[in-house]
């Protein structure tokens, strides 16, 4: 299950990329690319939240992080910051694609927080689970 979640992610970050990289030659391609990344990575984040939430789902941390830590308490720890800075980069994730549908001015400042946010919560994510 959790290869399926990286392989998506992944797929999503190259939407993301290819799609910032064509912001100015092709918009209609852009606008087509992040919708796309966009919606998997909604797909996803729902499996994710329905596996914890209805099927008791675990995602455990790789070995090395609970080697670092120094146990499994302290990569917990890792995990809920890591969730808690998914959340907010979703969040901000909605308001690029909103302020980008819409064509507001803020979706041409947005784009720096949500890149940030995303490439933590990507490869935090990458990293960190098993």
């Amino acid at each position: 299950m959790i290869l399926l979640v990286k392989l998506v992610f992944t797929a999503a970050t190259l939407c993301y990329a290819v799609g910032f990289a064509n912001r100015h030659r092709n918009n209609p391609l852009h606008r087509r690319l992040m919708i796309s990344g966009f919606l998997l990575t909604l797909a996803i984040a729902v499996v994710l939240v329905v596996g914890v939430q209805i099927f008791d789902a675990t995602y455990a941390p790789a070995e090395w992080l609970v080697s670092v830590t120094g146990g499994e308490q302290a990569a917990g720890t890792v995990l809920i910051v890591h969730r808690l800075v998914a959340t907010v980069a979703l969040l901000f994730l909605i308001a690029q694609i909103v302020t980008g549908l819409r064509r507001l001015p803020q979706h041409k400042w947005l784009f720096r927080p949500v890149i940030a946010l995303w490439l933590v919560t990507y490869v935090s994510g990458l990293t960190i689970f098993v």
